[in-house]
């Protein structure tokens, strides 16, 4: 590690010594003998609180103000979460050999904006930075996305040679980010493919290779999910190098794969203990009235698989029902309607909820799965 971490300090040095001194424009430098050395900037370099890193060496992250030293270990955090949760959906992704550095800057305005660049120490390290410039006040989404981007430019770079190997659309960086989120948005993204689904508004795979492709967020989050799904674990670093032509990125992949894949998701658990908007209606559609004993006992059992793996309230919704079928099959007619219509209130109460959001969910639990389960 001590080679690496020189190489760091060297490239820190060059990009500290390499910034104007207090009061110079960069037309209005003086000239200076060859290797003299700026002494302002290397004081200010010294006074810097040093870099924190990953565990791996493969992140770093910098602060110019000594008084916002303590918000190195959140970004830290955060950046490495990202990187976990991607690498979880494509790739394991970092590298110590040419780690990301994130620079957090001490400006007191609002900014929110970050930015990425390339530094090179000259001695055969070169590394992508992303510069904060008020972490206080960054916009957490533009954060993401830089950092998954770095991340990706830098396999894409380990694989091709060079950082602008990666040709993906920016708008599918962002979706290879969506793809990698925490259940809940997924489930509730969903919401929005599923609509777009019913209403033959699902694009087609050609559109999103159009040179002026701009597909909804939460569509270009799945198609990303369904492009890595396609690939396997074993083919998705060929996607890093491939340019963006339908062929290279999904071999010859019918629309209709892609629909039904999309189409798969109807009655997905993204996470235990959660049931979408979509899929509470396909429940409601079974609740027919049965025709005899053996159809309220096939209600029952179709009503039993959808309840499984649900909120514990439409669980309980559900047992409501289950109770009235089964007073239908013993011939019992007048307890059917009684629990039937007790059934019903409750469940107008469910979808009064639902209409106010995609989602009926459990509070979260520790060490729920990431990956839906379908």
């Amino acid at each position: 590690m001590g080679a690496e971490r020189g190489r760091l300090w060297a490239c820190l040095l060059a990009a500290a010594l390499a910034l104007p001194a207090a009061g110079q424009g960069l037309g209005a430098r003086a000239p200076r003998l060859a290797g003299a050395i700026d002494e302002a900037a290397l004081a200010r370099f010294k006074a810097a609180p040093p870099p924190v890193q990953s565990a791996d060496g493969a992140v770093y992250v910098s602060c110019a103000a000594a008084d916002r030293a303590t918000l190195r270990w959140p970004v830290l955090r955060f950046v490495d979460r990202v990187r976990e949760n991607l690498g979880e959906a494509f790739l394991p992704l970092g590298s110590r050999e040419a780690p990301l550095l994130v620079q957090l800057g001490d400006a007191t305005n609002r900014v929110e904006t970050v930015e990425r660049r390339t530094l090179d120490a000259g001695d055969g390290l070169t590394q992508l930075v992303i510069r904060v410039p008020n972490p206080e006040t960054v916009d957490l989404e533009a954060l993401r996305e830089a950092v998954a981007e770095a991340f990706l430019r830098q396999a894409a770079r380990d694989r091709a040679g060079a950082y602008g190997a990666l040709c993906w659309p920016r708008w599918f960086v962002r979706a290879a980010v969506d793809a990698s989120r925490g259940n809940v948005w997924r489930a509730e993204a969903y919401e929005a493919v599923h609509a777009a689904l019913e209403a033959g508004g699902l694009p087609p795979p050609d559109a999103f290779f159009a040179a002026d492709a701009a597909p909804p967020r939460e569509v270009a989050a799945f198609f990303a999910q369904w492009v890595f799904e396609r690939a396997g674990r074993e083919g998705r670093a060929a996607l890093l190098g491939a340019p963006w032509a339908r062929a290279a990125i999904l071999g010859d992949a019918s629309d209709a794969e892609w629909a039904a894949w999309v189409r798969g998701f109807e009655d997905a658990i993204f996470m235990p203990g959660l049931i979408t908007r979509a899929q509470f209606a396909r429940w409601r559609e079974g609740l027919t009235e049965p025709k005899d004993a053996a159809d309220a006992r096939a209600i029952t059992g179709r009503l039993t698989l959808q309840a499984a793996g649900r909120p514990q309230v439409f669980r309980d919704l559900t047992e409501l029902y289950l109770r009235a079928y089964a007073a239908f099959a013993t011939g019992d007619a007048e307890r059917y309607r009684a629990l039937r219509a007790e059934a019903d209130e409750a469940r107008a109460i469910l979808e009064t909820h639902l209409k106010t959001r995609p989602v009926l969910a459990d509070e979260p639990t520790p060490g729920a799965p990431h990956e839906a389960t379908r």
